[in-house]
């Protein structure tokens, strides 16, 4: 695999002065170890537990798969001056026609920087404006406060509290938790 853009993805993605938002590359490696060794990353996303350079470029040949599988977009969120990768945000499409799910991370190291609440607005922005979907809409458990202030900064409304919603599954364990659901809509 080489650091080309996956197939099927649009000539650039959105960027601004303190983000890129870009397809995943094999040179960024490096962020999906560091957000395989944070604990929470792995548990609620398709990030490898146990990091291995194999394991890292399957999960990247992933990303780029969604795009050529129609069911969204998985774009690395970097850093706009040095190019290096921070972290993911992805949006992908629900079986409703023009909803998308937006979902995020950033890596132990680039928090608390903008990264996030920028990524997060220019991908909801990007979806809404230029694929003209009708709604980006993200889950979030009520304990995750830090995603909670993303979105609400991004122009997320709440709409309520999905009970016992999100499943998850880590080191053979498995729990429940509520989701609170947030939307952002076209005619925002």
């Amino acid at each position: 695999m080489t650091d080309e853009p996956e197939p099927g993805a649009p000539a650039s993605y959105p960027s601004d002065d303190l983000v890129q938002l870009r397809s995943w590359r094999m040179t960024d490696l490096a962020c999906v170890e560091a957000a395989s060794s944070d604990g929470r990353i792995p548990q609620g996303t398709t990030v490898p537990s146990r990091f291995t350079p194999e394991a890292g470029r399957a999960w990247i040949s992933r990303q780029h798969q969604r795009t050529t599988d129609g069911e969204g977009w998985s774009l690395a969120i970097a850093d706009a001056v040095t190019g290096q990768a921070v972290g993911c945000v992805a949006l992908l499409l629900r079986p409703q026609p023009g909803v998308a799910g937006i979902g995020y991370w950033i890596v132990p190291r680039a928090r608390g920087l903008g990264y996030a609440s920028r990524a997060v607005d220019l991908a909801a922005s990007w979806a809404l404006d230029t694929v003209r979907l009708a709604r980006v809409e993200a889950w979030v458990e009520p304990s995750n406060r830090a995603s909670i202030a993303v979105v609400r900064r991004c122009g997320f409304e709440s709409e309520g509290r999905l009970r016992s919603f999100l499943s998850f599954e880590s080191q053979g364990e498995s729990r429940r938790a509520d989701a609170l659901v947030f939307s952002r809509i076209r005619d925002d």
